[in-house]
């Protein structure tokens, strides 16, 4: 048998592939130029001189730098690697000549793609190192139609030099950008280095200077390090308040073009607002080196970037809140102005809140379009969960009228606004009191079915202990008492609208329960169980009404539905109490079963006097007022007739 004869196949590049390769770099002439000045940043240089064409015909474009240079074995090595890895070869930090007096320096330049750039402006171009005497002349020439190679390196001639530097060089035949496009486009993509200086046609480039931000911060991000933010008002002078965004700079290179790309879901960053136009926040973030994209138009989607980004956001924002402050309050008191005839029927408690709403709405819609019903409802419905404070106010339900004096203590504990959401949440508390009053000694009312709902919302009215949220209504065992009364021959009514309570001719009854938990804090059956028997308006209560509270407690104690431990208390409450009800009921273990026959006046009493003289203390104590002075201001102010 004959030995097979191998033969080996080598890969060819497509007619695309530096398009696909080096894109934009290639493609867009403002990258291009910048990465070729990139380039002699990167090669350790103190000036770089760029010949440009002075209008749109083909003409040479030459970029000059004083920097290290390239032997021959150099810049072959560097040119003839596809995707080279310049921090791999060359570490990260810029090598200057040694006769360069320099700062110290980052180099740009992460794989190479960048010496591609002369490609944008023409098909081939020259390129002239020289280092340890030696100059090398190559050209540089993209391959045509399906090759083995990209391009094509040729050593054209070597001769000797003194000195160190590159020159690069073609005749530009595509892609022209006018001179002063060239100045600001260089100029806005680099900081001021007093070491490194560009010249376009042998005219100084004003570079971007950045000590002149003095409304600066360092900010520390957590586990990457630290940043800088700073912010910039258009109305200053300098090449920066030229911009509108977030300006991104690392190492002293800005990172694609100031914008609010990532920052649009802040209010004041709508590109229609003047506010956008007016301020630029500048981040310094040398920390992202290695998140930028190989072309420098932007970062690359890492959790790093992501995490630098959130930050910088929430600071930007608090930041324009800040700026913005005098122009809010001038919005805000021409709306009130609009509005002082219905504002001035309004309690000063719902000025307050309306002056809150409007304060909320300026901090989130910069204009007046969809937003601001999306806005609206937002702000709306966090005032209303903000509005119930009950956290707060179960720590003073757990005081007891000599307890009071500990107020202090608390009240040191809790800012303003925290005191505030309680006052409030008092004053609610008081207007149903009020309004309970109105209903249940009222021996005609037909509305026995209402007052229910109201006391479910209200189990505070009963104690301290009831302020938990976790009391709910139970179904279960509402279903127990009315088959206790139902096994009696009295009619019970159960409306769809509440089929959680039972309705009887004369009464109510809802039962409420709050869950056990074991030592894994795992639910393991009922605490505590709280019945309320709501008697018609006028009614007397007697023992039998107690007796009867006490029975249907025994029935869900025999149900098995509760364990031994499972502590139930009663409430019967009407318009009067007989006198052999009123003590209490209990059955065997007191701690376990115990009903009181109240009055609803006994009962709204005492929870009036607790809210009441809570909401008194507070307000003297943190010294708090309800109002907006903002709306306060305006209401004092005379009314104008029309002719004025």
């Amino acid at each position: 048998m004959n030995p097979t004869t191998q033969q080996n196949y080598f890969p060819r590049f497509g007619i695309s592939f530096l398009e696909d390769h080096a894109r934009r770099m290639i493609s867009d002439p403002k990258i291009a130029l910048i990465e070729l000045i990139a380039n002699c940043w990167d090669a350790g240089a103190n000036r770089v001189d760029v010949n440009w064409p002075k209008e749109s015909k083909p003409d040479v474009i030459e970029i000059r730098d004083d920097g290290t240079g390239m032997t021959n074995e150099e810049f072959t090595h560097r040119w003839l690697e596809l995707n080279y890895n310049r921090k791999q070869s060359q570490g990260e930090d810029v090598v200057f000549p040694a006769d360069n007096q320099t700062s110290h320096r980052k180099a740009y330049g992460l794989n190479g793609k960048g010496r591609h750039s002369m490609f944008c402006f023409a098909s081939e171009y020259k390129v002239e190192t020289w280092k340890n005497g030696e100059a090398n002349i190559f050209i540089i020439k993209r391959a045509g139609g399906i090759s083995t190679t990209p391009y094509t390196v040729t050593n054209e001639r070597k001769e000797s030099k003194d000195g160190h530097g590159t020159i690069i060089s073609t005749e530009m035949t595509r892609n022209y950008i006018d001179i002063p496009t060239v100045h600001d486009l260089i100029g806005s993509k680099f900081v001021v280095d007093p070491n490194f200086k560009i010249y376009i046609n042998k005219d100084l480039v004003e570079l971007t200077s950045l000590k002149h931000l003095v409304d600066s911060k360092e900010i520390q991000i957590k586990g990457y390090g630290k940043i800088t933010l700073s912010c910039i008002d258009s109305r200053q002078a300098g090449r920066t308040s030229r911009q509108h965004g977030v300006a991104w700079w690392v190492n002293k290179r800005l990172v694609g073009e100031p914008s609010w790309k990532g920052f649009d879901d802040i209010a004041y960053v709508d590109a229609r607002t003047a506010e956008a136009k007016r301020y630029t926040f500048v981040v310094e973030a040398d920390i992202l080196a290695d998140d930028i994209s190989e072309d420098w138009s932007d970062f690359k989607d890492t959790e790093k970037f992501q995490t630098v980004r959130d930050v910088v956001k929430t600071n930007v924002h608090r930041r324009l809140q800040e700026l913005m402050s005098d122009v809010h309050k001038s919005r805000k008191i021409a709306t009130i102005s609009d509005h002082r005839n219905i504002l001035k029927e309004l309690p000063v408690d719902s000025r307050y809140y309306i002056g809150r709403f409007i304060d909320e709405v300026q901090n989130n819609v910069a204009v007046l379009d969809q937003k601001v019903l999306d806005a609206t409802i937002t702000v709306l419905t966090n005032l209303e969960k903000a509005r119930s404070g009950y956290n707060l106010l179960e720590q003073l339900a757990r005081l007891n009228s000599c307890g009071l004096d500990e107020l202090n203590k608390i009240l040191d504990t809790w800012s303003v606004y925290e005191a505030r959401l309680v006052l409030d949440e008092l004053g609610r508390r008081l207007q149903t009191i009020n309004t309970l009053e109105k209903m249940v000694d009222n021996p005609s009312s037909d509305e026995l079915h209402d007052i229910q709902p109201m006391f479910e919302k209200g189990l505070w009215i009963f104690g301290p202990e009831y302020e938990s949220l976790q009391f709910t209504s139970n179904k279960r065992l509402s279903t127990i008492v009315e088959k206790f009364f139902k096994c009696k021959s009295v009619k019970v009514s159960n409306p769809r609208k509440r089929p959680d309570f039972v309705a009887l001719p004369d009464s109510s009854i809802g039962v409420y329960s709050v869950d056990s938990y074991d030592d894994r804090a795992e639910v393991n059956g009922l605490d505590k169980i709280l019945i309320v028997e709501l008697k018609r308006g006028g009614f007397n209560i007697t023992r039998k009404e107690g007796t009867q509270a006490q029975n249907y407690a025994s029935d869900i104690r025999k149900s098995g539905k509760i364990q031994k431990s499972t502590q139930i208390v009663g409430f019967v409450l009407g318009a009067t109490l007989a006198e052999d009800a009123r003590d209490p009921f209990k059955e065997g273990d007191p701690t376990h079963t115990i009903i009181f026959p109240r009055t609803y006046s006994t009962i709204l009493r005492m929870a009036h006097a607790r809210t009441f003289d809570l909401q008194r203390k507070i307000n003297d104590i943190k010294g708090i007022t309800l109002t907006d002075p903002e709306i306060e201001e305006i209401l004092k102010r005379p009314e104008q007739s029309a002719f004025q």
